[in-house]
């Protein structure tokens, strides 16, 4: 009678060990496909956004949304807010505002005010402060969505001269103040531009980069560096910045 042929335990250890190779090798590449897949559906989201823009511009005589959701826990203008407008009127239920990599708690906890607000100190609004959920994972560019003092707003889209340039939408920060926002504000960030930024900005959610839109229409994927950066500062002032990259203020946008 012929004996049934089996694994020895060498080779059955071998075969653990080829597997194993195997799953080390393709475990991280199917996690980078997984990220690639979430920043490309960001970046739908975003371009929806864009499509709201547009169709309320076309309805309102080229004027663009506005900001509205103030930072931290302080009453913002919720009628004004851009999140609010274009749901209301252009895409309640096909409007997505939320990544699918945004993680932020404040999604269901709301943002605490500042503690010094509990000690009656700090800059506390009139109106007081209230708990506020995150309403969306994008915010728009200060300087289009907001009156930034001796600029604007530049609140029609026949304003925005480089439109391939020049950015509308961002990724918001998912702890902090601006977690709870609607705009973030480029205009401050000259000091110090990724330090300061990095508190309003979600700048490497998807691996080390993050989801821009355009007023052409295009939403591409960028480092920060990519978008804003400063070539010299003669003065140590705004004024007497050279600019390598500012895709925020429309009157550099280069």
């Amino acid at each position: 009678m012929k004996r049934k042929s089996a694994f020895t335990l060498i080779e059955l250890l071998v075969v653990i060990a080829i597997i194993a190779l195997l799953i080390s090798i393709l475990v991280p590449s199917l996690s980078r496909a997984r990220q690639a897949a979430k920043a490309a559906v960001c970046g739908s989201n975003v371009r929806g956004i864009m499509q709201a823009l547009y169709l309320y511009a076309g309805d309102h005589r080229d004027q663009l949304v506005s900001a509205g959701l103030a930072h931290g826990a302080s009453h913002g203008n919720e009628q004004a807010a851009w999140i609010n407008t274009l749901k209301h009127d252009y895409g309640e239920n096909t409007l997505i505002a939320r990544c699918p990599q945004d993680e932020s708690q404040h999604w269901e906890i709301p943002i605490a005010p500042p503690p010094s607000s509990s000690e009656g100190g700090g800059d506390t609004p009139k109106d007081g402060w209230k708990p506020i959920l995150r309403r969306t994972s994008y915010g728009t560019n200060y300087y289009i969505a907001g009156k930034v003092a001796g600029k604007g707003p530049y609140n029609l889209l026949g304003m925005i001269k480089r439109p391939t340039t020049t950015i509308f939408m961002v990724e918001l920060v998912e702890v902090g103040p601006f977690a709870t926002s609607d705009h973030v504000h480029p205009e401050n960030w000259w000091s110090n531009p990724r330090k300061l930024a990095v508190q309003e900005m979600a700048l490497d959610r998807h691996n080390k980069r993050a989801n821009y839109s355009f007023f052409d229409g295009h939403v591409s994927t960028h480092a920060f560096e990519e978008t804003y950066a400063i070539d010299n500062q003669r003065s140590g002032r705004r004024t007497g910045i050279v600019w390598k990259r500012n895709y925020y203020d429309p009157d550099v946008a280069r």
